[in-house]
């Protein structure tokens, strides 16, 4: 314990900058230092002084002072109508789905039941559009990736 007292009155018998040259000292491993060119070892130390205070200095938005109680609450009922919205146009987008399937399949019924006799010319028919919705549905799927 006698040393660690005479070390703390060794750094306050010194100047300032020499206790802050020691502090950086401290925080950077001695193998570090060593490693790293002489001219650049004062940029160095430098750089992670300044990361440090900035890490321990809180830096305030402007604009955030400025928010009151009812700057809030008109965010509020702002992103409530905007869900709102949101909400109906999924409901369309279900909808407007749910359409194109039923088209889809009444024509394929349409062909099944017009093409009867033609047995080969349905087959070729319904592996087009089997392929056909295949492909787009991978695409569909591949873009969705990509979002």
């Amino acid at each position: 314990m006698d040393d660690k007292n005479k070390n703390e009155d060794r750094e306050l018998d010194e100047p300032s900058d020499k206790r802050e040259d020691s502090s950086s000292d401290e925080i950077i491993p001695e193998e570090v230092l060593d490693a790293i060119p002489e001219e650049d070892r004062g940029k160095v130390a430098s750089i992670i002084k300044q990361t440090m205070i900035s890490g321990v200095m809180r830096r305030s938005n402007p604009i955030a002072e400025k928010i009151t109680p009812e700057h809030i609450s008109q965010i509020i009922s702002k992103s409530d109508d905007q869900d709102k919205r949101d909400r109906q146009e999924r409901k369309g987008e279900r909808n407007y789905n749910l359409l194109l399937i039923v088209i889809a399949l009444l024509f394929v019924g349409f062909l099944i039941v017009f093409l009867q006799s033609n047995e080969d010319l349905l087959l070729k028919i319904v592996i087009g559009i089997i392929s056909f919705v295949g492909g787009f549905g991978f695409g569909q799927s591949r873009k969705k990736k990509e979002e």
